[in-house]
């Protein structure tokens, strides 16, 4: 899947891109209908670990890259607690988008984010 957005400075194109990377990495969409469900067991069969191998993010600066990849890590470990499900704007959108509760929430953020820590070599933000 190819997703390009089109926006102008200060339009929250650093939000949006790391909104849609995290929901990507924690969900599965389904080809057929369009609609997310959580990658975890209890909503797919089975689980699928590290996802962050298979996305690919591009910026168009070196700083907008580090600027992506430290919030990615940075809303991914706030969505792993339940003070920081409850103050995040992604967190909102991600339970309804996915149908899960927070606890889910935390639970799947909090093994997408040991992953990716582990394995941040294939972590792939890049600048065009």
């Amino acid at each position: 899947m190819l997703t390009i957005y089109k926006a102008s400075a200060g339009s929250g194109k650093t939000f949006t891109l790391a909104y849609e990377y995290i929901k990507t990495l924690l969900g599965i969409k389904n080809p057929e209908t369009g609609a997310y469900r959580l990658n975890a067991a209890r909503y797919t069969g089975t689980r699928q670990a590290n996802r962050h191998r298979g996305i690919l993010a591009i910026t168009f600066t070196n700083a907008a890259t580090e600027e992506m990849k430290s919030r990615i890590i940075r809303e991914l470990a706030r969505l792993t607690t339940a003070e920081g499900v409850a103050a995040s704007l992604y967190a909102r959108w991600m339970t309804k988008a996915f149908g899960c509760t927070d606890e889910e929430l935390q639970t799947a953020a909090s093994k997408a984010l040991s992953e990716l820590l582990y394995d941040y070599g294939s972590f792939y933000v890049s600048t065009i």
